[in-house]
């Protein structure tokens, strides 16, 4: 079974130019990676949008990642100088919805002809979620990728819980009580345990490799299950301390124990 991805680090991606652009929500929006709800917005629904990403320098081979989207297709497309010889990338593409968390996404490996500018191109359709407008939350190009170590396993159980911490209740005299939404997106906390084989101390290789990736809980990480679900990969911020030790009767891995990870809204 493949092993799960992760990226601390991203290309550092510029949003050029957008069919349209809503007035409180630009395209600049997707690209900063603090908060899917900042997001890009279309001014219609009816006609073609395309919105296009300079992805620095020319690519030939590339991980993506689109968030809170309420779009169902789309394609990527490639073009040399950002405004003509679009081109597709693949076939249509369809956005699945975490069943979790209620959210559109999803992350894909592309693979380009030496091109700088990426096209995401969202034909007319009626939108998931019945607005009048196309919205993209976060886009980004998660790179260096590393797939951790076939001797480095996720335990079981994995868990997602949707806390309630973005909802403040309000008590009046008399017992009234309101409930208030603190934002649109509902908090989502992921947790599972890591551990590695071979290790008769707390040292080598793929010790290494994960507490490079999860000491620094201020950064924000991509994390891909790598499950065969486009739509199970998120934005994260690890929560929690980080501690590995060794027992028995593991003798020889390094247990990490459970890490917790915020997805960020």
């Amino acid at each position: 079974m493949a092993n799960r991805k992760m990226a601390k680090t991203f290309l550092p991606v510029t949003a050029l130019s957008a069919t349209t652009e809503a007035g409180s929500f630009p395209k600049e929006n997707i690209t900063d990676r603090t908060s899917p709800q900042r997001a890009w917005r279309s001014t219609s629904v009816a006609a073609d949008q395309r919105v296009v990403i300079d992805l620095g320098a020319v690519q030939t081979a590339l991980t993506v990642y689109l968030d809170w989207v309420n779009f169902g297709s789309f394609k990527y497309q490639e073009s040399a100088d950002g405004s003509t010889g679009w081109s597709d990338i693949g076939t249509t593409r369809t956005v699945a919805k975490d069943p979790m968390h209620g959210v559109y996404r999803r992350a894909d490996d592309i693979t380009m002809s030496s091109k700088r500018y990426l096209g995401i191109f969202i034909p007319a359709q009626a939108p998931l979620d019945g607005a009048d407008y196309f919205r993209i939350g976060t886009f980004c190009a998660p790179s260096p990728v590393v797939e951790l170590d076939a001797e480095t396993t996720v335990e079981y159980p994995f868990d997602a819980a949707l806390p309630d911490s973005y909802i403040v209740e309000n008590r009046f005299p008399g017992g009234r009580a309101e409930k208030i939404k603190l934002g649109v997106l509902q908090p989502m906390v992921i947790s599972f345990a890591l551990k590695t084989g071979a290790m008769q101390n707390i040292k080598g290789a793929r010790v290494e490799e994960i507490a490079d990736m999860l000491r620094d809980g201020t950064g924000t990480l991509w994390l891909d299950f790598n499950l065969g679900e486009t739509w199970q990969a998120y934005l994260v911020k690890k929560s929690g301390e980080l501690r590995a030790s060794v027992s028995t009767p593991a003798v020889g891995t390094a247990d990490f124990g459970t890490v917790l990870f915020e997805v960020v809204v």
